[in-house]
């Protein structure tokens, strides 16, 4: 693990390394994911920002309390280090389980639109690569530098989304509660997918050089994120109908593919060429996280490389696994909100237990 000494992130580091990780998961399948609350779908990341923002302040009381010390850290010092280990490995797992969804989503989105000889195999093996590079650098300084660089290279390719504003029926935006709570139960887990990350400032805190205006900096990308969700939802809602929503796992790209310019051929490839960058500062991110929960596990910080490699290798497998087995593994993946919301709750345990030993 780094030096918690060396507290070199800024303001501009912590907001590029949480918008990146949370956009990099999920924005492309959001307004998909939440369609089944109808038209009223464009205010639900004001509601998911809410949320979050909430659990940030719950998040922050933790930190405070504990400035120099990574989640990996507390729980070993809160919970002991059996417990707190069991805790970590868990983590670990759901660190993999998410670079395992996000590399598939985009393994078969590009398989679907643009290779249709589907080499899945050199798409992860070149994925895999790219990660591994980013993280085997070793500083969470270097990885807030590929976000910063890769969020100005990728971002700019939703503005295109404007061309629809003018053929799009903004009545579409009204009314906003035309769904059941039923509706919303389902919609609910699924949208909120696409904004895990926020949790990733649990992990570099102590690396964050003005502690103080941390929570600030955070709440920054939380609502920069929500701003860009509530762009692109608008921009699908007016533009298509309520059951092409449903139906469309990838509405971004199919509005891409509808955009002409005589400039370019086809903006949909470019859009999904670009929007790898995100996709892999996301594996980043969590691969990170993966080699500081096994060095807090062992108690080794040697051999870092090997950590990462190890634990992308795994998802190497689980990503090739084939028939029932591959099925089963996805399904699982499927379920991994169901692991991030144990730990959103693991802070707020933990708060309870520093309360009670004091």
């Amino acid at each position: 693990m780094e030096m918690i000494n060396q507290k070199k992130l800024n303001a501009v580091h912590v907001i590029f390394l949480l918008i990146n990780t949370i956009t990099g998961v999920g924005l492309i399948t959001f307004p998909h994911d939440v369609s089944r609350v109808g038209y009223g779908v464009w205010v639900m990341p004001l509601v998911y920002g809410i949320v979050i923002q909430l659990l940030l302040l719950f998040f922050f009381k933790l930190l405070k309390y504990y400035p120099n010390h990574t989640l990996f850290e507390m729980n070993t010092l809160l919970l002991g280090k059996v417990a707190g280990n069991v805790i970590n490995f868990m983590i670990y797992i759901y660190a993999l389980l998410v670079i395992f969804r996000v590399m598939k989503s985009y393994v078969h989105l590009v398989n679907l639109l643009t290779f249709q000889s589907n080499p899945t195999f050199w798409i992860i093996t070149a994925l895999l690569f790219v990660t591994f590079s980013i993280v085997s650098k070793g500083t969470i300084i270097s990885l807030a530098q590929y976000h910063i660089l890769s969020f100005f290279l990728s971002i700019w390719i939703i503005l295109f989304l404007i061309t629809g504003f003018n053929k799009g029926d903004f009545t579409h935006l009204l009314p906003l509660l035309n769904f059941t709570v039923a509706d919303l139960m389902a919609a609910s887990p699924k949208g909120y997918f696409s904004f895990i990350g926020f949790e990733f400032i649990l992990f570099f805190y102590p690396f964050v050089n003005n502690q103080e205006k941390a929570f600030k900096h955070t709440s920054i990308a939380l609502w920069a994120v929500v701003s860009m969700y509530c762009f692109v939802t608008i921009a699908s809602v007016i533009h298509y109908s309520d059951w092409e929503l449903r139906h469309s796992q990838y509405p971004l790209v199919t509005f891409m593919q509808e955009i002409q310019f005589s400039f370019v051929v086809r903006i949909d490839n470019l859009f999904i060429n670009l929007w790898l960058l995100l996709i892999v500062g996301t594996t980043a991110t969590y691969s990170w996280i993966a080699k500081n929960a096994l060095d807090q596990i062992t108690r080794n910080e040697k051999n870092e490389n090997t950590k990462v490699l190890a634990s992308l290798g795994m998802v190497f497998i689980l990503l090739c696994l084939p028939g029932s087995s591959g099925e089963a593994v996805g399904k699982i993946a499927e379920s991994v909100i169901y692991f991030h919301l144990v730990l959103v709750i693991i802070p707020l345990f933990l708060l309870v237990i520093r309360r009670l030993k004091s």
